[in-house]
């Protein structure tokens, strides 16, 4: 009895946290850009390639309700709908669980041994400037910018005031 409270507590706590951290977190497990050694990422790759797995018979069975959804999406927001998502939402789940629960466990050792230790290296401008692009580019790239004012340089009303 108390080990099932515990259990339920545990789901509803981790229901409650943001789940676009933990998708970001498990591709970050898996990628070789974060600084994360083969240590980390051989086992999280091992561990969404099971929970892939895992996951593809109950992707199978809960097909009648992923159907639903995905016809529901289709209907409301045709050029948003996803079949391969919504119909293998199972397996993704999976997919990302299996990455966290291999991956994790070896993320935290390495961290607490080996990268906690090293410091971080400082980039120079130009650097900064190419990881900045590359961000606006991965990551922003969704979020189309309008300036809300013209620029200095090409507001005539500037130098209106001025003479020169």
């Amino acid at each position: 009895m108390m080990g099932s409270r515990r259990f339920a507590v545990l789901c509803v706590a981790f229901a409650l946290t943001g789940c676009a951290q933990v998708v970001q977190y498990t591709d970050e497990l898996r990628d070789e850009r974060t600084g994360r050694t083969v240590i980390v990422r051989s086992p999280a790759t091992v561990g969404g390639i099971a929970g892939f797995a895992v996951g593809a018979p109950v992707s199978v069975v809960a097909l009648p309700a992923t159907w639903g959804v995905y016809r529901y999406q289709k209907a409301r927001t045709p050029l948003q709908a996803d079949p391969t998502s919504t119909l293998l939402f199972p397996s993704f789940l999976f997919w990302r669980v299996g990455t966290l629960l291999l991956g994790a466990p070896f993320d935290l050792l390495e961290w607490g041994f080996w990268r906690a230790w090293r410091d971080a290296p400082t980039p120079n401008a130009a650097e900064r400037e190419a990881i900045e692009l590359r961000h606006d580019e991965e990551v922003l790239s969704n979020y189309p910018v309008e300036p809300i004012y013209p620029s200095l340089q090409q507001d005539p009303r500037r130098d209106a005031g001025r003479t020169r």
